[in-house]
């Protein structure tokens, strides 16, 4: 018989009902994969309970990263098989690696990896101009700034993506064609996972444009590369990532 796969849908923010059509979308998500892949997969979607309502520079990242490493250790004890961290900003990736064996997947370099393979040279539609010193560290520290493109921003905060979704379709696709006409990029990167109820209909758009590039939605990227690593038996190397010694530590 073969074993489900059960995968955490880490959204790295406290609750509140400014996510609630985000975290509808991430349970309709894991309801289609359970469909598609005829019980296979099963997504768990959890937030933190401490922290700030939204990810939007260093400094939140910062106060949420201890509340995502006790779910990412929870996710471990608890039996799952992966953990997909849903923000673009990967906190915690790499403190999360030495924490638990099971495989901790980020958004930003599950998605610009994959579009470094099917198009070489991408864009990111970026939220605010403050997350894009963030963004163009990772794609640096990934190895991939020679493949960027671009940074578009659009100027819209996490927590009002959804409220005019009309006003951020707009200008996500202004961004996208800019991005594609002028900076040549091959493949479009959403650089939020709060696009994700929105990649859809952008996609649309773009088509009905005469865009035809990939647009690669983070949250679905570190999903199946999750997916993928559970399938291949593999997770991140403990030799990279080290379980941290054993000290004093006052929390």
């Amino acid at each position: 018989m073969v074993k489900t796969i059960k995968i955490v849908d880490l959204v790295p923010i406290i609750y509140t009902e400014g996510i609630q059509s985000a975290i509808d979308d991430r349970k309709n998500l894991g309801r289609k994969l359970k469909e598609e892949t005829n019980g296979l997969v099963e997504l768990e979607v959890v937030t933190i309970e401490k922290g700030t309502a939204s990810i939007e520079g260093a400094y939140d990242e910062a106060l949420n990263t201890p509340y995502i490493l006790e779910k990412i250790k929870w996710a471990e004890d608890n039996g799952y098989d992966a953990v997909v961290l849903d923000c673009f900003g990967d906190p915690g990736l790499d403190a999360g690696r030495e924490l638990v064996k099971i495989p901790v997947v980020g958004a930003n370099q599950a998605s610009i990896h994959l579009a470094s393979q099917i198009a070489g040279r991408f864009s990111i539609i970026n939220i605010l101009p403050e997350t894009e010193t963030l963004i163009r560290g990772l794609v640096t520290k990934y190895g991939l700034i020679q493949n960027l493109a671009s940074i578009r921003t659009i100027n819209v905060p996490v927590l009002e993506l959804e409220k005019n979704p009309e006003l951020t379709i707009r200008r996500m696709i202004e961004a996208a064609e800019k991005a594609v006409v002028e900076d040549r990029a091959y493949a479009i990167v959403l650089g939020c996972t709060g696009m994700s109820p929105i990649a859809d209909a952008m996609e649309k758009a773009l088509k009905e444009k005469g865009i035809n590039v990939p647009v690669i939605e983070p949250l679905r990227a570190a999903i199946h590369t999750a997916i993928m690593l559970v399938l291949m038996g593999i997770s991140h190397s403990k030799e990279a990532y080290r379980p941290p010694r054993e000290k004093y530590r006052l929390l």
